[in-house]
């Protein structure tokens, strides 16, 4: 009797080694499943934007250029706002962009006048002003209105923000 008990012990514990297997098995092919879709999902992902086709827009509804054209690093400007006592303040990296390459002399000629000029556009803001939703848009579009007053030989067509902080 206890050869058949042990008999029967021995049966018992083949299954659940078994099932134990088997779920190990199964755990393992849905890894390797779940792997393996995700890297087909994401060398698809990488095919469709690695096309070679410049941006059409930036989701918000407006079209975007191939290229900037030529670019020019303006600098970094730290000045004082308009708000009374002067302890508001801006600290803003400029770049300027232009179609024509042949501009790039005279705006490097004219240098120190356009960040003179953009010292006086940026003190004439207040702190308050440039909170608003539009208020980079509103301060590139001043910038660039008074930098083409400077310009003899065409004009920028673009002014960007690389930093911006208001304090």
């Amino acid at each position: 009797m206890v050869e058949e008990t042990n008999a029967a012990e021995g049966v018992e514990k083949q299954p659940k080694s078994t099932s134990t297997l088997k779920l190990i098995i199964a755990g393992v092919v849905i890894i390797i499943l779940a792997a393996g879709i995700s890297f087909g999902v994401a060398m698809l992902a990488f095919k469709t934007l690695d096309k070679g086709e410049p941006a059409k827009g930036d989701g918000f509804g407006k079209v975007k250029s191939a290229t900037l054209g030529t670019t020019f690093d303006a600098g970094e400007y730290i000045t004082n706002l308009a708000n009374e006592g002067g302890s508001r303040f801006i600290k803003v990296k400029v770049v300027l962009a232009f179609p024509d390459p042949k501009m790039s002399e005279e705006i490097q000629n004219k240098t120190p006048e356009i960040q003179h000029t953009i010292n006086i556009v940026l003190r004439g803001h207040k702190a308050e002003d440039l909170a608003k939703p539009k208020a980079m848009e509103n301060l590139a579009d001043s910038l660039k209105k008074e930098i083409n007053g400077l310009l003899l030989n065409g004009n920028i067509s673009s002014v960007y923000f690389t930093s911006f902080v208001v304090q």
